[in-house]
């Protein structure tokens, strides 16, 4: 009978608690999405039907199918076929299937797909440009040995 005692103050010890998550709110723009980690399978993906007015900041891969209107800085940029961005952008490599636009420094390779449109004030250390693939404006190859100065004066299109 002890042991029947027992377990029943143990239940009665037991509490739930209920949070609330703070959801904050939405009528303010996001100013600025930031990740921490390093992990490669955490990507940030804007999906399609979202617009973004700030910026985006993160250690890894951001995938955009909707639309970002601000300065992104990533390893790695992927602009599907309904994305846009239009901003400053800084990034090792950017994928482009959409629309990018405005100052971009593209460390390593910019690949721009047919249905690509890049334009405004680039920097860029490799390049590959599909067949229809656009590509407009100030274009700059980013020698890594010659640091160049970037975007002085330069305002988005």
């Amino acid at each position: 009978m002890s042991l029947i005692r027992m377990k029943s103050n143990y239940q009665n010890k037991i509490e739930s608690k209920s949070i609330e998550p703070d959801i904050g709110n939405f009528t303010q723009p996001i100013k600025e999405i930031e990740t921490k980690t390093k992990n490669p399978n955490h990507n940030l993906m804007i999906g399609e039907g979202v617009t973004i007015n700030g910026n985006v900041k993160s250690d890894n891969e951001v995938i955009i199918q909707g639309t970002v209107e601000g300065d992104v800085e990533c390893n790695s940029i992927t602009i599907d076929n309904s994305g846009y961005l239009k901003g400053k952008i800084k990034t090792e490599n950017m994928l482009v299937k959409g629309r990018a636009e405005g100052e971009i420094s593209v460390n390593s390779l910019l690949e721009i797909k047919s249905k690509g449109d890049v334009s405004g004030k680039v920097f860029y250390g490799g390049i590959q440009i599909e067949e229809e693939g656009k590509l407009a404006g100030e274009i700059n190859y980013n020698d890594s040995k010659n640091k160049q100065e970037e975007f002085k004066d330069w305002k988005t299109l």
